[in-house]
């Protein structure tokens, strides 16, 4: 039986978080009916070698992860939060960083646009991808073509 399981059970089914931080983002990802697994590891190679980290949440509707650094304005940490942020940019993991600042502003908003920002991106990116796909192919039927016909290309004959 996994740890987190086993914690509910002795918690009467409640998720325990690590802060109240990780608590009111649970909460708001569950108002919203937006799925999440509690610290579900993703592999990432750091400093040349692999190993796995633990993020917050990972919210698989949108294979995105969301970070919170609750101990943000600790000098080591800081550190910390700047080589994950890096290590995550560079294994291509998409995280929403969460900070305690955050919960004075409109965190909620904040959360929300950043879902948004991360599926549009992938959805233009994989439209540019079937564009590009769909553009190569008719440019190597129009260059199939014309070489049977023993032409090249784009060359006008008089």
């Amino acid at each position: 039986m996994d740890k987190s399981l086993e914690n509910r059970l002795k918690n009467n089914n409640q998720e325990v978080f690590k802060s109240e931080g990780e608590r009111k983002i649970a909460e708001f990802l569950n108002n919203y009916n937006i799925h999440y697994i509690y610290e579900k590891g993703v592999l990432v190679i750091d400093k040349n070698k692999p190993k796995i980290w633990y993020p917050d949440f990972y919210l698989p509707e949108f294979a995105t992860y969301i970070e919170y650094y609750g101990l943000a304005g600790n000098q080591n940490y800081d550190y910390s939060i700047e080589h994950k942020k890096k290590v995550y940019s560079i294994n291509g993991v998409e995280v929403i960083s969460v900070y305690p600042w955050t919960f004075c502003e409109n965190w909620q908003k904040y959360i929300i646009d950043n879902l948004y920002e991360i599926s549009s991106n992938r959805l233009n990116s994989l439209s540019q991808k079937i564009y590009k796909q769909k553009f190569s192919k008719q440019t190597d039927r129009l260059f199939n073509l014309n070489r049977s016909y023993g032409r090249t290309p784009f060359l006008k004959y008089g």
